[in-house]
């Protein structure tokens, strides 16, 4: 398979990337002193907080004013952090109304660094470029450099990338029903599929029905969440990549309409709920895996220690673990390995409205902020929470949670802020938890497969995403669930070239090449 130089030359910096930060030492330790003098450098009047005011999203229950986490984190960056919080679920349709408003925040969360309204706005003017002014902070200015560029918008940097591991999108599943099932974890599509036929004929949640969600499904802005790791796993490509000398959609693959054709089958064997269109990702744990309605999902966390399923079994059976009711799984592709749908490296970022931050003096004031999140005492504070409170140190280098609960509600929305979190400890509240961390930093980079259009620009894409998205997602579901054919499918691939999209391959191929 023939893969540009330009991809390579990503590639290899990638990997060098992650092998440097494989090989830090994970022994960590909370020292006041360095915090201190961090928090001091962060303005020339450190007795005078900085005011910093952002919106970020919850999951489950809104942090409260007085939480103890931002409280330290403001004693720590000499800063008066103000969160309007809002249900994450909805998090893009409030970014939608921030950024046609004229009161934008501080600083503001950009979910997607290709979303179409934040790309117009940056294009505008509306946000500051930040990377010159990266070099005057000494944590800021370690953000890898890979981050840094699949976080540009046409060559120019306008956010703070969120960084996330590159190996996320994972088979979930109740291992306890498999295992009374008799079935191997579900990593493959074969697996998956045959796990799904079980649970759903079975009644594995024992209420005298067979009613259970044989694999469950959600949605994200409108698509199939992690539907491009059933497309890897089947041999096709990561969202876009080459064939044929030009970048195009994987949807425009016979391995994407395999998928398709996959997944209605499994439709018309009533395995997947006939609601999953409305069905949002953040449901699937709260509303039908905790309420024992399914047992298989794609996701990219584990339920936690406080999940009500788990604590249930275990009022029944104290000696009872995590890994004794749910596992997990990483998809291989046809020829039996493992074969990842690799992220981008980052989930979004923030950026500094001009229209909020009127100067540079104001805009050094934030990031200097930043800076001290991103340092060591930031990233554990903001991911692990305050030590004794929220998290005790387990042989010097894992952070076991106090209480699971509370974690969950003090610690877990606000690390949200983090720009980087592989300075902080690794969560071992349990043996399956360290296990997955691992997993997610050991592969071959051959194996994990990238969306090449990551680090590329086309205007054309951009000025009609919306549209383009939907006239895809929309044929995407109706496919699924047997309203179109063949030939309409093909059609909507058509409408989709007419509507910018071939005008996008032409420019994502020019930038591939260039």
């Amino acid at each position: 398979m023939f893969v540009h130089k330009r991809l390579s030359r990503i590639l290899s910096l990638l990997f060098a990337l992650i092998s440097i930060s494989i090989l830090l030492p994970a022994c960590k330790s909370f020292d006041s002193t360095k915090a201190s003098r961090a928090s001091a450098s962060i303005s020339q009047n450190p007795s005078k907080p900085v005011e910093m005011k952002l919106v970020l999203g919850y999951a489950e229950e809104i942090p409260s004013k007085d939480n103890l986490v931002v409280q330290e984190l403001n004693k720590l960056a000499n800063a008066d952090i103000q969160i309007e919080w809002t249900p994450m679920v909805s998090y893009n349709d409030k970014f939608k109304v921030l950024m046609s408003s004229n009161n934008l925040p501080d600083v503001l969360l950009v979910p997607d660094v290709k979303n179409t309204t934040f790309v117009d706005g940056a294009n505008a003017g509306m946000f500051w470029e930040l990377k010159d002014y990266l070099q005057e902070f000494p944590e800021l200015k370690e953000i890898k450099p890979v981050l840094l560029l699949n976080a540009s918008v046409e060559g120019k940097l306008y956010i703070l990338p969120r960084e996330r591991a590159l190996k996320r999108k994972m088979v979930i599943y109740r291992s306890d029903w498999a295992r009374k099932a008799g079935l191997n974890a579900p990593d493959t599509l074969d697996g998956i599929y045959a796990m799904a036929k079980t649970f759903a004929q079975g009644d594995f949640d024992q209420n005298g029905q067979i009613d259970t969600i044989g694999f469950a499904l959600g949605t994200v802005n409108n698509e199939i969440d992690c539907i491009d790791a059933l497309v890897v796993a089947f041999g096709g490509f990561n969202r876009w990549g080459l064939q044929d000398g030009k970048i195009i959609p994987s949807f425009m693959t016979e391995k994407y309409f395999e998928t398709l054709k996959w997944l209605r089958k499994m439709y018309e064997e009533k395995l997947i709920s006939p609601d999953f269109t409305i069905t949002k990702t953040t449901q699937i744990v709260p509303d039908i895996v905790d309420a024992e309605r399914t047992g298989l999902w794609l996701g990219y966390k584990l339920p936690g220690l406080s999940d009500p399923v788990l604590v249930a079994k275990q009022k029944e059976d104290p000696g009872i673990t995590r890994k004794d009711v749910y596992e997990y799984a990483f998809l291989k592709g046809p020829d039996g390995v493992e074969r990842i749908a690799a992220e981008t490296g980052i989930a979004g970022g923030f950026a500094f409205p001009k229209q909020s931050v009127r100067d540079e003096a104001r805009l050094r004031e934030l990031l200097g902020v930043f800076n001290v999140i991103q340092s060591l005492q930031g990233q554990i504070l903001i991911n692990n929470g305050v030590p004794d409170v929220h998290f005790k140190l387990v042989d010097n280098k894992f952070a076991k949670t106090v209480d699971p609960t509370v974690f969950n509600r003090e610690v877990s929305p606000i690390g949200q802020l983090g720009t980087s979190g592989a300075k902080s400890y690794i969560i071992a509240d349990d043996d399956i938890s360290i296990r997955l961390d691992m997993d997610r930093n050991t592969y071959d980079i051959n194996n994990m497969i990238f969306d090449v259009t990551a680090a590329l620009a086309s205007a054309s894409f951009s000025t009609n995403s919306a549209t383009l998205h939907d006239i895809i997602s929309n044929a995407q579901f109706r496919f699924i669930m047997g309203d179109i054919d063949e030939e309409s499918w093909k059609q909507a691939i058509e409408n989709w070239k007419n509507a910018g999209g071939s005008s996008a391959i032409e420019e994502f191929t020019a930038a591939y090449f260039r």
